[in-house]
C-alpha cells in the first residue's frame, strides 16, 4: 500500500536564485512536496531576462553564489552574465529540481482560503499549497521613462532588459537614455560597432575602478584540488566588500577615500575638463548605487560619443530633443533605464487573513517583518523581499540568511504540530519602526534621488546594516513574533 505523503505542500513562485535556493533547502530538510512557479520558460530570473552585451554581476563571482555550491573555474573576478545563468542551469539539473517546475506559470492572484493557499495563473491553471514562498526579484520588470513623443519613435527601441539580438547596431545612429549599471556595461561593448553614440546622462554616477581579471587556468586548478582555497577566497571578497559598509553611515575616512579614488580614476581616464565636470557627481557617494567600470570613462571620450546632459524634451519620430532645443536624428533608442523593484507585484493579486490585500496593507509603506513575512498573511514568506538588498556586498548572502529563517519557522510548526505560522502585528510594527529609525541614520537617507527610495521617501530596499548583523538576527526565529495555530 503506498503511504499518502502527509508534508505540507509549498509553493514557490518564481526559479531564480532565490527560488532556487528554497527549493534545494527545502529538499535537504526533508519538505519534498513543493513545486516552483516558474512565469518562463527556463530558470535565471535576472540572468535569464538580462542578455545585452557586457552584462555581468558586480560582485565577485566567488561571492555571487551559493556558499554551498562552490564553483572553482569561474573565468574572471566579475564573471559574465551568461556564465552565472549556465551555473544556474547546472545546480538545478544537479539538485534535480525541474521535475518540481512548472515553466508558463504566471501567477496572477493568490488568496489564503479554508487554511491554504489557492493560486491562479494566467494560463488558467489553478494550485493549492499549505505555505506560499515568494521568490520573484526585483530586478527584471524594465522601468521606462515618461518622455513625450516615445511612441511615435519610427526607429528601433527597446530596454537593455529586453535585447532585441535581431538588430543590429553596426554602422547605425545609436542613443543610449541613461548611465548607470547597464549603461557602463553596455556602452563600451558597442561603441566599436555604431557610427555614433548620443549618451543621454541625468545624474552623473559614482564609477570606480575595476580591473578586468581572468583566472589563470592554475588557479582554478588550486581551486577545484583544494577546496578551502577557494572557501579562504571567498571569505577574502566578502571581508573586503564588507569593510565598506562604513561608507554607508557617513563615515568621514571612508567618503573622503572613495571620493579620492573615483577623481583619480576619472583624471585618468578622461582628460577633457569639461567632460570631467559633466561626470562628477554633485551628491554624497554610496546615496545612489556605487559602480565599478574601467572602460566605460575610455569609451564616452571617443570622437564619435557625446555625453547629453542637458534633459530630454520629447522624442519624435525621428530621434530626440533635447530641453535646449537640440533635435538629433537616430536610427536606434537604447534604455538604459533601470527596473521597478516592487512592481512584479503590480499585476498580481494576492489576499491574507479575512480577504486582506497586499496592496492595502502596503499602502502605509513598502515593509515586512524580518524582511520575510507580514501579519495577516498566514504561511506566506519573501526572499528578497523589503529591506534586503545591500548597498555594498553580495545578496546571496541574504538569499541563504533568509532561506534558514524561513526553514527555521517551518521545522518550529511542524515540531509543535502547527498548521500556520503568522507574524504579529505588534513585532511587525516594532520591527518597522526599528528598522526605519536605523535608516535615518545612512547616506540613502540623503536628498538625492534613487531607486532605492519610494515616491513617498521611504527606504524600502536596503537593509541599514552590515551582512553580519543581518545573519546573527536571522540566525534562529523568535517564535514570540509569531502565531503558530493548529
Amino acid at each position: 500500500m503506498l503511504l499518502r505523503d502527509t508534508s505540507p505542500s509549498i509553493a514557490i513562485i518564481g526559479a531564480g536564485l532565490s527560488g532556487l535556493c528554497m527549493a534545494i533547502k527545502l529538499k535537504e530538510n526533508g519538505f519534498s512536496n513543493f513545486t516552483l512557479y516558474e512565469k518562463a520558460e527556463d530558470v535565471g530570473g535576472t540572468w535569464r531576462e538580462n542578455t545585452y552585451p557586457g552584462v555581468a554581476c558586480d560582485v565577485p563571482s566567488h561571492l555571487y553564489s551559493f556558499s554551498f555550491e562552490p564553483k572553482a573555474d569561474w573565468s574572471r573576478v566579475f564573471s559574465p552574465g551568461g556564465e552565472i545563468q549556465e551555473y544556474i542551469q547546472a545546480l538545478t539539473d544537479k539538485h534535480g529540481l525541474r521535475p518540481h517546475i512548472r515553466f508558463g506559470a504566471k501567477l496572477t492572484h493568490a488568496e489564503w482560503q479554508d487554511g491554504g493557499w489557492s493560486l491562479g495563473f494566467a494560463d488558467g491553471n489553478n494550485a493549492r499549497a499549505d505555505y506560499f514562498i515568494s521568490g520573484m526579484g526585483g530586478l527584471h520588470i524594465p522601468r521606462y521613462p515618461d518622455i513625450p513623443g516615445a511612441e511615435q519613435y519610427k526607429g528601433t527601441a527597446f530596454h537593455t532588459a529586453k535585447w532585441n539580438h535581431e538588430h543590429d547596431l553596426t554602422g547605425k545612429r545609436v542613443a543610449v537614455i541613461g548611465t548607470a549599471a547597464s549603461a557602463i556595461q553596455l556602452i563600451p561593448e558597442i561603441v566599436d560597432k555604431v557610427a555614433r553614440l548620443d549618451v543621454y546622462q541625468r545624474t552623473p554616477n559614482w564609477i570606480m575602478p575595476r580591473p578586468f581579471m581572468e583566472y589563470s587556468s592554475r588557479m582554478k586548478r588550486l581551486f577545484t584540488r583544494l577546496p578551502l582555497l577557494e572557501k579562504l577566497h571567498r571569505l577574502q571578497i566578502y571581508l573586503m566588500f564588507e569593510m565598506r559598509f562604513p561608507l554607508f553611515r557617513h563615515s568621514r575616512f571612508f567618503a573622503s577615500h572613495a571620493t579620492k579614488m573615483f577623481t583619480k580614476h576619472l583624471e585618468k581616464q578622461v582628460k577633457s575638463e569639461s567632460l570631467r565636470k559633466k561626470m562628477m557627481p554633485d551628491y554624497p557617494i554610496g546615496c545612489k548605487r556605487i559602480l565599478a567600470s574601467d572602460s566605460f570613462f575610455p569609451a564616452i571620450t571617443r570622437e564619435h560619443v557625446e555625453l547629453i546632459t542637458d534633459g530630454i524634451e520629447r522624442i519624435t519620430e525621428t530621434g530626440i530633443t533635447s530641453k535646449t532645443g537640440e533635435h538629433r536624428e537616430v536610427d536606434t533608442i537604447i534604455y538604459a533605464t533601470g527596473f521597478k523593484p516592487w512592481d512584479q507585484m503590480e499585476d498580481i493579486t494576492i489576499k491574507g487573513r479575512g480577504g486582506l490585500d497586499m496592496q492595502d496593507y502596503l499602502k502605509d509603506g513598502i515593509r515586512a517583518h524580518r524582511t520575510v513575512a507580514m501579519p495577516g498573511f498566514p504561511n506566506h514568506f519573501m526572499l528578497l523581499g523589503p529591506n534586503s538588498g545591500l548597498g555594498h556586498n553580495s545578496v546571496i548572502i541574504m538569499i541563504e540568511a533568509q532561506v534558514r529563517y524561513i526553514l527555521d519557522l517551518m521545522k518550529a510548526a511542524r515540531a509543535h504540530g502547527s498548521k500556520t505560522v503568522e507574524a504579529r502585528d505588534e513585532a511587525a510594527d516594532a520591527y518597522d519602526r526599528q528598522l526605519q529609525t536605523d535608516l535615518e541614520g545612512t547616506v540613502w537617507a540623503g536628498h538625492c534621488k534613487s531607486w532605492y527610495q519610494g515616491e513617498d521617501g521611504r527606504i524600502y530596499t536596503l537593509w541599514p546594516w552590515g551582512t553580519r548583523r543581518y545573519m546573527r538576527e536571522m540566525k534562529r526565529a523568535n517564535l514570540a513574533e509569531y502565531s503558530l495555530t493548529d
